[in-house]
């Protein structure tokens, strides 16, 4: 029997593109589809342009929260009214390709059948990120590689939060590439609402802690359009960044570990915004504190320097529009 895949879609102050995120959904080639799209109290006519559509379409049904919850709890909506076997999440200034939803579901049921063992499979696509000023680029995913065991478990988690090395674990985990089974994202409580940024990570490390199997697929199936919006700041950023390190401090090896990580990625947010002295400042600090660790770490970020230096240009341009 063919699985039934609940699209998942977030709105906020979308009317100029959450139609076309929409239209991406109808015009998936799988078969049956159940698209469930929550507005999450927008200000703007996105309810006006999810209202027509859903009136068209008798796939497509929408929720309106009565006030803005942020994105982790719109999605926690999503998984407690989902009727499908899977949800596959799109993004409501994106646009999948069409074979996106099959293809995910067929290498997450390849995968279940030679390597997962009964362990939840979380599946990704790469992305083409359209910038503000028009230029392209590719965000790779995890676990590209087929025919071979997937990144997994703790040490998943150790890669996000640590910087830890992980063969084939490169590359992003963002909600809106991201399909798994419904009953994945039950068992895991949804999303956690108190992450209006990152929630996407702080998922992917609880699944992986509950030992979730990552694969992914090399081509970019999602073209991902970088808007400006005003909850996008480099600033929320930090502050998500640092609580998601707060609340999975039980992953660090030791205390010391865990201030350096921390410590880490405020260094991190000087540079992407732009403030050169005090990074060379806390960067030569580290380096003279924890040798080992702060070289290690810069080397394994070469291979990203290209994607830090986009988002860097793309929260810069954002905040000073």
């Amino acid at each position: 029997m063919t699985p039934l895949v609940t699209i998942g879609i977030t709105a906020f102050n979308a009317e100029d593109t959450i139609g076309r995120a929409i239209a991406s959904a109808l015009g998936q080639d799988w078969r049956p589809l159940d698209i469930v799209i929550v507005d999450d109290a927008s200000t703007d006519e996105s309810w006006a342009v999810i209202s027509a559509l859903m009136a068209a379409h008798q796939e497509v049904r929408a929720v309106r929260q009565t006030s803005n919850q942020g994105v982790g709890a719109a999605r926690s909506q999503i998984v407690a009214e989902a009727r499908g076997d899977f949800i596959c999440f799109f993004d409501d200034d994106d646009e999948s390709a069409p074979d996106r939803v099959r293809r995910q579901v067929e290498r997450t049921l390849d995968y279940e059948a030679q390597f997962a063992g009964g362990s939840p499979v979380i599946c990704h696509t790469a992305r083409r990120q359209i910038m503000l000023d028009g230029g392209s680029r590719i965000e790779r995913t995890m676990g590209e590689r087929t025919g071979v065991v997937a990144p997994h478990g703790v040490a998943v988690a150790r890669r996000i939060l640590t910087g830890a090395p992980l063969d084939d674990g490169y590359g992003a985990l963002a909600t809106c590439s991201q399909m798994a089974r419904t009953q994945t994202y039950r068992a895991l409580g949804g999303f956690d609402a108190a992450f209006r940024r990152v929630e996407d990570t702080d998922f992917c490390v609880r699944a992986a802690l509950g030992g979730s199997h990552f694969v992914g697929i090399g081509e970019p199936l999602v073209t991902q359009t970088l808007t400006r919006t005003s909850d996008k700041s480099l600033a929320g950023e930090l502050t998500y960044k640092l609580m998601l390190i707060d609340k999975h401090r039980s992953v660090f090896d030791d205390a010391r570990h865990y201030r350096y990580c921390r410590d880490w990625t405020m260094t991190k947010h000087h540079w992407l915004a732009g403030h050169r002295l005090r990074f060379a400042a806390r960067m030569g600090l580290a380096a003279l504190t924890h040798p080992r660790r702060t070289w290690q770490r810069l080397w394994l970020a070469l291979p990203n320097l290209d994607g830090n230096r986009a988002f860097s240009r793309f929260h810069r341009n954002n905040e000073r529009s």
